[in-house]
Formats: C-alpha cells, structure tokens, sequence
C-alpha cells in the first residue's frame, strides 16, 4: 500500500499551526475520462490539457467532487444532475464523467460520474482548491491526521 506524507512547513519547520492553515492537500489533475481521450484520439483531435491545482481532503464530503468550472473547461459535459448536501443547505449539481490523477500517490481514479460543485474562491498559499477529496475515496485508504506533528500521511 503506497504511502503519501505531507508535512506543513513554515519556513523549514514543521508545525500544528502550518498544518491547520494548508489543511490536508494533495496536488491533483483532473483529466477527460479515458473514453472521451479515445475519441478525441480516434478523430485526430487533440486531448486537452490536465486541469492541475490542489485537492482537499474532506471528511465530511460523502463523494468527491471537482470544480464546476475546471472539468467544463476540459470540454466534458454533465451527464446528469444529483441532489447534494452542501454547508449552505441541498443544491442541485451536476455530474460529469472525469479521471483524476495525484501526483506522488498511487491515486489514479475514472470516475464514471463525479460531483461538479462551485469551489471558486477557495485556495492554499495562492493554489486553487479544484477538488475536495471526500468518503468515496477515502473509504480506500488509510488516513492519519497528526496535528500536533504538523504532517499527516495517506496510504491506498
């Protein structure tokens, strides 16, 4: 099982407080589901580019989702739309197909339908929140949040 650590520094110090401001993130890129890669593929067009930003680890998020936005300007369109709890009370949101890659973990998922939800607004250290990682996922893994070590580790 691929382990992922991630220790929040300030300056060369690992600490609580580093950790509570950055929150638990992993860097992701939200791709074109591999179906969609294959037909742009197949009529000599070209597959866009990843969307790259960060992704927050959000226990509280039943299913992972990706910026509305982010996946729209990939050329992926909804292909339904979902009732989904949100801080603010249930929305309706759509859902689109997508891939999502993280970078220095074994993380490689297709999603057959993932939550697009309004993340605008929402960074760490000047990288946008394109995704939050929610139970689906984890419900693969294994997580350990150790706030007073200022780090916390990920293994799937």
């Amino acid at each position: 099982m691929p382990i992922h650590n991630y220790f929040a520094r300030k300056g060369t110090k690992i600490t609580a407080e580093a950790l509570r401001l950055a929150g638990p993130v992993l860097a992701v890129e939200i791709e074109v589901p591999g179906a969609l890669a294959q037909w742009l593929m197949a009529q000599s067009r070209q597959v866009p580019q990843p969307v790259t930003g960060l992704a927050l680890i959000d226990t509280g998020a039943s299913r992972t989702c990706v910026d509305g936005v982010a996946i729209t300007g990939l050329g992926v369109n909804p292909i339904g739309t979902t009732l989904s709890a949100t801080a603010a009370g249930a929305k309706q949101q759509s859902l689109y197909p997508a891939r999502l890659r993280f970078p220095g973990t074994a993380i490689d998922i297709e999603f057959n339908s993932i939550l697009g939800a309004d993340l605008s607004g929402q960074s760490v250290g000047g990288r946008k929140i394109i995704a939050l990682v929610g139970r689906d996922i984890l419900s693969r893994c294994l997580l350990v949040y150790n706030g007073p070590g200022g780090f916390y580790a990920l293994s799937y």
